[in-house]
């Protein structure tokens, strides 16, 4: 499955490489906020930290460009609840990957604000096996503006806002191994709320 994801990954970027009028890299890091939200007879937190990632983008025309996008972030996850026996607070590892489009404002040739929309996967992983790593379907928005000091380098400033999809009932972080076997479920998306920078290098124009 992992080699079947890279294939198609590499194949999407061959063919926006030869439709691109422009591409990017870039670099980011920043600062995501804490997300609660309600479980059976209970409140789930995923705590706040900063963030770190890259973007990939096509420019398909002066308003229109397609990214490719992963971010990473270390935080803890707790919960409580009367149906669990003891408080869960664990070490917890966010990563997103996608896939979108910004609509582009240029300004100037200097500055271009953009807004867009992206879906992809969330995964909670736990590095301490407290629990099961689970991966669901994500989506989310962002906007931002790019500043270019020159033709090939330039900033990107952007709020980001991530909502992994949690619509399976189960137990306590989706499927924990070795956990508690009661049900404690969730029916709404996580909410993350953050903000992001970095340098751009474009690589061609």
């Amino acid at each position: 499955m992992k080699k079947l994801i890279l294939l198609s990954v590499l194949v999407i970027v061959s063919f926006l490489e030869l439709k691109a009028q422009g591409v990017e890299i870039t670099p980011i890091t920043g600062y995501t906020f804490p997300a609660s939200y309600r479980i059976t007879s209970g409140n789930a937190r995923l705590g706040d930290g900063q963030n770190w990632g890259g973007n990939l983008g096509f420019s398909l025309n002066e308003h229109v460009e397609i990214e490719l996008s992963y971010s990473y972030m270390a935080t803890r996850a707790t919960a409580s609840s009367p149906l669990i026996n003891n408080r869960v607070d664990v070490r917890t590892q966010v990563h997103y990957a996608m896939i979108g489009a910004n609509r582009l404002f240029p300004t100037s040739d200097a500055m271009t604000f953009f807004a867009g929309m992206k879906l992809g996967t969330g995964t909670l992983a736990f590095p301490d096996r407290e629990f099961n790593n689970i991966t669901k379907f994500s989506w989310g928005f962002q906007g931002g503006m790019k500043y270019f000091a020159s033709d090939r380098i330039g900033i990107r400033l952007q709020a980001n806002l991530m909502m992994p999809v949690v619509s399976a009932g189960g137990s306590l972080w989706w499927s924990p191994g070795g956990g508690t076997a009661v049900g404690v479920s969730t029916w709404s998306p996580i909410v993350q709320f953050g903000f992001t920078g970095g340098i751009i290098f474009r690589l061609q124009q």
